[in-house]
């Protein structure tokens, strides 16, 4: 990409003013609070979003592609705090590493959970370490793939009786779908609202960043 065009001068500031605020805590009556870290980091070759493959041995989501993230603890002053936590115990992120810009909006899960993500920029060069009990590896993904609208499609499956619908991101190595492929649809409908920053503008991390 041409650095010199608007598009690939992505100011993470600029981000922050499309997002949510987040919330202390989410109405118990909404499901059962969680919160995920939608962390965004940049290297030599763009802007990346960090996820992870869920390990094959778990009881729920097993191989799943999502991100860092879980059930709210007694323990957590805050949403916010519920997202960095699990980061930690999930991908040995410290929260020290992490700039939290906004918020986007929760999530409802098939299974009574609601969720926060929470958008921070995590500092570049931090070593991730993916905890075995949880993750099976840790996904290093170009932001700009993610979030181009073709790649997003509706999909459908049984459960229950019921047919449910979700997102599906169309990515050439994995299967992303439901709730993760939520939050991407929603992350990339607040990047194309930047003033002259299409969803291209993640391609390219502005220097100093």
């Amino acid at each position: 990409m041409n650095p010199a065009t608007p598009t690939s001068r992505f100011v993470p500031a600029r981000l922050a003013g499309q997002l949510n605020s987040i919330p202390k805590r989410l109405h118990g009556d909404a499901g059962r609070p969680a919160a995920v870290l939608v962390g965004l980091m940049a290297d030599a070759s763009g802007w990346q979003v960090i996820m992870t493959e869920r390990a094959a041995h778990l009881a729920h989501h097993a191989g799943q592609i999502s991100f860092p993230g879980g059930k709210v603890d007694t323990a957590d002053d805050t949403l916010v705090a519920t997202a960095l936590r699990e980061a930690n115990e999930e991908i040995a992120l410290p929260a020290a590493k992490v700039d939290i810009l906004g918020g986007l909006d929760p999530v409802s899960s098939p299974v009574g959970f609601v969720v926060q993500p929470v958008v921070g920029i995590i500092a570049s060069q931090v070593r991730l370490q993916p905890s075995p009990d949880e993750v099976a590896r840790i996904l290093i993904l170009p932001l700009a793939d993610l979030i181009s609208p073709p790649r997003h499609r509706r999909d459908s499956y049984i459960r229950d009786g019921h047919r449910r619908e979700v997102w599906v991101i169309d990515h050439p190595e994995h299967y992303i779908w439901g709730l993760s492929a939520a939050i991407i649809v929603d992350l990339a409908a607040r990047v194309s609202a930047l003033p002259g920053a299409p969803g291209a503008a993640l391609a390219a991390p502005q220097q100093g960043v």
